[in-house]
């Protein structure tokens, strides 16, 4: 009997997943290289100057920019420190942040990096259980499984140091809530994500109009949150965060140019263009996006796969502020549309679980070599035709085969 290990779609697993991991241990041995000092320019500079804040100073003081800017100078000299970017995440992981956080810097990121890949091993273990509830055969999970552990943006979350490991496990508690009926561990889900309050806002609305009780979860996880901060932080903490948010969002706001969204868009099209107008486009653009779910929520009798997926890229295009390191968003989209796939009889599932691998590789090769913001807005078009017009794949297969 012949063997059937050595086929394309194996070939392709492994010319894949070696691929990413040879990547990732050079850019590994490039830092560790010389650790400490390359560390001293990534985001979790940022991410420091709070957690220095909350263990050696006060938790009310958490969003004292003068503080902050202090304490990022300890780090890096005035000289090195050309741009002064402010803590400005919500404090709902203050007393995690304050216990790995000392004064050694390369430590703390060190702890801080292994509280992240906690977060996301334990969102992954959920979007896995999923699969297992809607039967998927086991080696299709161990191949999501490996394709999570090795997704790009995730990987690029880590070396920033950048908390997207957390607001994923909100969206994946929430999504496997959703399908597995728990609605309150849906809302929860989706209360964890306001470290993005951006892109908990725009997923949560639209429950207002079905399946209510997700939405009043989230209210009740949200008010839980609100006091756990004020307790923390009391309410002169909170209205300096609350003024870290407005400054945030003065003018261009932080990097906008940068931003694969479509602030980022326009400010890039139109290089001029005022700071009121960018701000009309990208509030009324986000104020749109939410008003289109919510008419979408209330007229679908059934919240499927393909409604969350597009809510997912709603939340990367028309949030007002999105960075590449929350690109990690990405997966689930990915992953419901190898669902939309499987369950449509397009594509079989030993082939669907292949998606969430190639859009990994896909993010690699565009951002760590091409750099082009251009294919990362195709991917998320790509990513929303799959979910709502799988049908164009199989008009597309059909034409191949009758060539």
């Amino acid at each position: 009997m012949k063997s059937n290990i050595f086929n394309l779609r194996n070939a392709l697993i492994l010319a894949g997943v070696s691929c990413q991991l040879v990547l990732y241990a050079s850019l590994l041995a490039y830092m560790f290289a010389n650790l400490d000092a390359r560390i001293k320019n990534i985001d979790y500079l940022v991410i420091y100057s709070g957690g220095y804040i909350l263990h050696y100073e006060s938790p009310t003081r958490l969003y004292d920019l003068d503080l902050q800017h202090r304490v990022q100078e300890m780090v890096l000299s005035v000289d090195q420190l050309s741009k002064f970017y402010p803590y400005n995440h919500p404090p709902i992981l203050a007393h995690i942040l304050g216990w790995v956080t000392t004064s050694n810097y390369t430590a703390s990121y060190l702890r801080w990096v292994l509280v992240l890949v906690i977060f996301y091993l334990v969102g992954l273990t959920l979007l896995l259980r999923l699969l297992y509830t809607l039967q998927w055969q086991a080696g299709d999970l161990w191949l999501f499984g490996i394709s999570g552990l090795l997704f790009y943006p995730v990987f690029v979350s880590y070396l920033k140091g950048q908390d997207s490991a957390f607001l994923l496990l909100g969206i994946s508690l929430w999504t496997f809530g959703l399908f597995t009926g728990r609605d309150r561990l849906a809302g929860i889900g989706l209360a964890l994500a306001v470290i993005r309050p951006q892109v908990a806002l725009l997923l949560a609305l639209p429950f207002l109009f079905n399946r209510r009780k997700v939405w009043w979860w989230f209210v009740l996880g949200g008010l839980v949150l609100l006091l756990y901060s004020y307790l923390l932080i009391g309410a002169q903490g909170l209205m300096d965060f609350f003024n870290v948010l407005l400054l945030s969002g003065q003018g261009f706001g932080f990097d906008a140019d940068v931003m694969i969204n479509l602030k980022g868009a326009a400010l890039r099209l139109f290089p001029a263009i005022d700071g009121l107008t960018l701000n009309i486009i990208t509030y009324g653009g986000y104020a749109l996006a939410i008003l289109f779910l919510c008419i979408m929520w209330a007229k679908t009798r059934t919240v499927e796969f393909k409604h969350i997926g597009l809510a997912i890229l709603f939340s990367m295009i028309f949030s007002p502020h999105m960075h590449s390191h929350d690109w990690s968003l990405l997966l689930i989209p990915s992953l419901t549309a190898a669902i939309v796939l499987s369950e449509q009889k397009i594509l079989s599932r030993k082939y669907a679980v292949l998606l969430p691998l190639g859009v990994s590789i896909y993010l690699m090769v565009f951002n760590a070599f091409v750099q082009s913001n251009l294919a990362i807005y195709i991917l998320i078009l790509g990513l929303g035709v799959l979910l709502w017009f799988p049908d164009l794949l199989k008009r597309s297969q059909r034409k191949l085969l009758k060539c």
